[in-house]
């Protein structure tokens, strides 16, 4: 099955700002078509998200704890992906970045696909002990500062603000998904 061009090329514009390079931002449409694609994002990070869910969750609950579980996260990760972009719109305009907040957007969803299989992959190879002696237990550390750096460089090139105000927008970004999580988790 083909990927989609315009899935495919928001993906490789993720890849390529993931490599610190600006000129991502051309592989992205800029429309409202483009913002409401971009949410396939969403479906394309959640099998990791899902992935996630043993590891922050009791083991020994019983099987209609898992479903609720589920039923809970699941409701909590679409919070997250709806109520960032409503959050960040008063953000850009205290910034005077609101005409950009569109593309911010489109680009800060695909980019969230990535950065669930940055940190996947290193949180299955710290299971696997694979991972070497000396990074032991600091490449999950490593991986979310590389994710947080990604972040803060999106939302500097795309809004096109200083380092200070895209680390603002990344601090946004966490303290919005630590209290999603929070609330979700009061309600295992």
């Amino acid at each position: 099955m083909a990927i989609p061009a315009d899935i495919a090329n928001a993906l490789r514009g993720a890849w390529r700002l993931a490599h610190f390079d600006p000129g991502g931002v051309a592989f992205f449409g800029h429309d409202e078509r483009a913002f409401w694609r971009s949410f396939i994002a969403a479906l394309i990070a959640f099998p990791a998200f899902l992935l996630f869910l043993p590891l922050g969750s009791d083991a020994d609950a019983a099987p209609t704890d898992w479903v609720r579980v589920l039923l809970v996260e699941t409701i909590a990760y679409v919070i997250g992906w709806t109520a960032f972009p409503l959050v960040i719109l008063p953000v850009t305009r205290f910034l005077g970045r609101e005409a950009r907040w569109l593309d911010f957007i489109i680009v800060y969803n695909w980019s969230q696909a990535l950065q669930y299989g940055v940190i996947l992959a290193v949180v299955l190879l710290s299971l696997s002990g694979l991972e070497p002696a000396f990074l032991q237990g600091g490449l999950l550390y490593l991986a979310y500062v590389a994710v947080f750096a990604y972040e803060g460089f999106v939302a500097r090139t795309v809004l096109d603000i200083s380092w200070p105000a895209a680390g603002m927008i990344v601090l946004v970004d966490l303290v919005l998904g630590r209290l999603v999580s929070m609330a979700a988790e009061s309600l295992h």
